[in-house]
């Protein structure tokens, strides 16, 4: 009889620990939404200081503003306002860059800090092409995107003329966390 009342009392067990492992796995996934867009920013204060170790080394720091165009399938941002500063440290305009972008449309607005790597080629006219690659991730949303996370990557290339304005390809996905 003390060996029928084990076997419930293992069979009882395993059911629990059965139903138990089962039921966390049952906790909802949020829905990781894929974007992309377009972002075209221009310099609206700059600061480069020559540092003076090897010939070209500089350390620049900008506050950029410009516009977000969604280009994929979610519209995610379209026609936003972007305010961007931004920190570079350039040997003769290649090196690295990082900072932080706040996207901002009505009441809603999304905040995250990026980073990558900058690189300076001379073309066959001699004029310098300077193009930027790197990833991002979300720190903040407000509004509709009040607990975002997520993250993607960028390419982007300088245009001098007759500005300098910076565009930017962008491609990544994000899901609101709930509490």
């Amino acid at each position: 009889m003390k060996t029928f009342k084990s076997k419930k009392y293992v069979t009882f067990m395993i059911s629990l620990g059965l139903i138990l492992i089962l039921g966390m796995n049952i906790v909802e996934e949020p829905q990781k939404i894929k974007i992309a867009g377009r972002q075209e920013i221009a310099y609206t204060k700059q600061e480069i200081m020559d540092f003076g170790d090897v010939e070209g080394h500089s350390l620049v720091l900008g506050r950029l503003e410009g516009i977000n165009i969604n280009t994929g399938e979610h519209k995610f941002m379209d026609s936003a306002q972007i305010a961007s500063v931004v920190f570079s440290d350039l040997i003769k305009g290649n090196g690295y860059h990082k900072g932080y972008n706040k996207i901002y449309l009505n009441a809603d607005a999304v905040f995250y800090k990026f980073e990558g790597k900058t690189t300076t080629a001379v073309s066959p006219e001699g004029e310098p092409i300077t193009t930027m690659e790197g990833t991002y991730s979300f720190v903040k949303g407000t509004g509709e995107y009040e607990n975002i996370q997520g993250n993607g990557i960028y390419k982007a290339k300088l245009l001098l003329d007759p500005n300098t304005i910076i565009v930017i390809e962008w491609q990544g996905e994000y899901f609101i966390k709930k509490h």
